[in-house]
């Protein structure tokens, strides 16, 4: 019997609004940011059997509001923390252009670097594939919802696909709340059936 994670990115925040680095730190959910969990659980509801999140506020009270409707409890796990961006945390893009040029040019050209001393999308992208693939093993034959964050959802979607895990990769960046799904098939196939998927969203009020 297939294995089927549904990885959702955290609601938004007012460091998301504001372009701020979050990195592994960071507030909780703003007032949008609580309302797209709520239309986020609205849609699972019906089709999990466990849910397992980050452990950075901003996964843990997504998930809390998806767990209410689905009346289960949250598996906390930190291996599906955001990526590490060291000392560009809590800057706006503003501020680490001025603090870190060289760091930000090479970023933004698309070079895959240690932001700020922490870690390199690759690293990311094998830490948070690693989390997933323990993740479905251990809960084999279930539909899990998966809560993490943005950069670490597409840093893996990347490793699973077999693309580059970089800032510049070709897939487009995550909206909060948007749904990945992941089949891991008994014959040891990892699929991705779909990629930022964010029709719960429709209609809701910037």
């Amino acid at each position: 019997m297939s294995t089927v994670l549904h990885l959702a990115r955290h609601g938004e925040t007012d460091d998301n609004a504001n372009k701020v680095f979050q990195g592994q730190r960071g507030a909780g959910l703003n007032a949008r940011g609580r309302a797209q969990a709520e239309r986020l659980a609205e849609r699972v509801a019906p089709s999990i059997d466990t849910i397992v999140s980050s452990d950075l506020q901003r996964a843990r009270e997504t998930a809390a509001i998806v767990a209410a409707a689905v009346k289960t409890d949250v598996v906390l796990d930190a291996g599906l923390r955001e990526v590490d961006v060291g000392a560009w945390t809590g800057l706006s893009y503003e501020e680490v252009a001025a603090k870190f040029p060289e760091e930000w040019a090479a970023w933004r050209a698309g070079v895959d670097i240690a932001r700020g001393g922490g870690e390199t999308y690759q690293g990311l992208a094998t830490r948070v594939r690693a989390t997933l693939d323990r993740i479905a093993n251990d809960h084999r034959g279930r539909r899990v919802l998966v809560v993490s964050h943005g950069a670490a959802l597409r840093s893996a979607t990347c490793a699973i696909l077999g693309l580059s895990p970089r800032w510049s990769a070709p897939l487009a960046g995550l909206q909060n709340t948007s749904l990945t799904t992941i089949v891991y098939g008994d014959d040891g196939e990892t699929l991705v059936l779909t990629y930022n998927d964010f029709a719960h969203l429709s209609n809701l009020a910037p």
